[in-house]
């Protein structure tokens, strides 16, 4: 049994660099990485870039004593590990004075998400900083399962899948320190709001509302059980293994603290969520080829919690007008909506509502710095982290 140098108990397993493979080709690739999997070695190097292959279970070597052995570490003093790779691009950053960059690619559930809170983790424990910076370690931290919450679902593949892709750009001043931070979100599955595949969930936020939040805030949304909800309807279990929605609001709650946001700004968040919920529970019937609100009490909430009158949602979801222009003159139509029209109006504004929320919790997120500090950040070295969709 061999072990590494500087590592203690670290026995080997495979090839920790496959380009030190003696034949490079899929099926040694493949035998070195599953080799190495069975023995819970989930990160294997080729060359500069890194492996990792996801163990779906909580691995025990990311704690305080890992990050003491990987910060300032030779890249091959120790085993294979996101932590090598976080630091060698710290200290470039720090060294060179030029922006880093690390593109974290693979399947839905290989596990990319994960891997962006680990480098993030370790950035800002072996970075320094006083008061300030570590707020703005806390907010780029926190930023994670605020946008979990509302950008991730649970898939029949991964029961915690990003359905959005983000790019992330951490800003450090010459110290060495963060400063500020950006991100960039694109391509929100917005269709998951209002239909999910069998096995699925909608976004996380709609069952961590509906489960965990306190009587009062019930009674004020007119939320109740999921199975009332018929954007919820589809995937055909509302559970999660090893998941606790309640729980996780909370979680989503102290992230939103933690980011800035007053008690009525979350309200007005919570607000537009729950009114998605029963927006979609507004069906229609048909009445001479037209199409009309089968039940008008099942539209008043949503009127209610989007703060508009009920006559004029029912207008906007059962006709559409065009405006017509011929020469100088112009006319305004109003056409009636037939039921499968008015099923597409209410679900296309469910998801015009939900994607203008998403896109403003990311501008909370990345307001990481006061205004004043925004122009010299810019002219800093930055880490970017670029998380591909899939």
């Amino acid at each position: 049994m061999v072990y590494h140098w500087q590592s203690h108990n670290v026995k080997l397993s495979g090839v920790d660099d496959m380009v030190l493979l003696p034949k490079i080709s899929e099926d040694a690739i493949v035998e070195n990485l599953k080799k190495r999997y069975m023995d819970d070695y989930i990160f294997t190097c080729i060359g500069p870039v890194l492996v990792s292959v996801n163990p779906f279970k909580q691995m025990p070597y990311f704690g305080e004593k890992e990050v003491e052995i990987y910060q300032g570490a030779a890249p091959y003093e120790n085993p294979p590990h996101i932590y090598a790779l976080a630091d060698d691009m710290y200290r470039n950053l720090l060294i060179d004075n030029e922006s880093q960059c690390v593109i974290i690619s693979g399947e839905s559930g290989a596990g990319k998400t994960v891997a962006a809170k680990y480098i993030m983790s370790y950035i800002a424990r072996i970075s320094g900083g006083g008061a300030r910076v570590q707020h703005i370690k806390d907010v780029i931290l926190e930023s994670n399962p605020l946008l979990e919450a509302f950008g991730n679902a649970k898939t029949v593949r991964n029961n915690n899948s990003s359905r959005f892709g983000k790019y992330v750009e951490i800003l450090f001043g010459n110290g060495g320190q963060p400063e500020g931070g950006r991100i960039s979100n694109f391509l929100l599955e917005k269709s998951r709001v209002t239909m999910q595949n069998l096995g699925e969930r909608n976004f996380h936020i709609f069952y961590q509302l509906c489960t965990g939040a306190s009587v009062n805030m019930k009674k004020d949304f007119g939320l109740c059980q999921l199975d009332y909800y018929h954007y919820l309807s589809y995937g055909g279990s509302h559970k999660v293994e090893g998941t606790n929605d309640a729980h996780d609001f909370q979680e989503t709650l102290k992230a939103m603290n933690v980011m800035g946001l007053t008690d009525q700004e979350q309200s007005n968040i919570l607000q537009a969520v729950a009114g998605i919920l029963h927006l979609g529970n507004v069906m229609f019937l048909e009445k001479g080829n037209y199409s009309e609100i089968q039940d008008q009490n099942a539209l008043a909430f949503p009127s209610f919690l989007f703060e508009v009158d009920q006559n004029h949602l029912q207008s906007k979801l059962t006709s559409r007008r065009f405006d017509s222009k011929w020469g100088a003159q112009s006319d305004t139509i109003d056409v009636t909506l037939n039921v499968e029209q008015a099923l597409y109006t209410r679900d296309a504004l469910a998801k015009g509502i939900y994607a203008r929320l998403f896109d403003y919790l990311v501008k909370v997120s990345i307001t990481l710095s006061h205004a004043a500090d925004v122009e010299v950040l810019l002219s800093k070295s930055r880490l970017v982290l670029h998380l591909s969709f899939s």
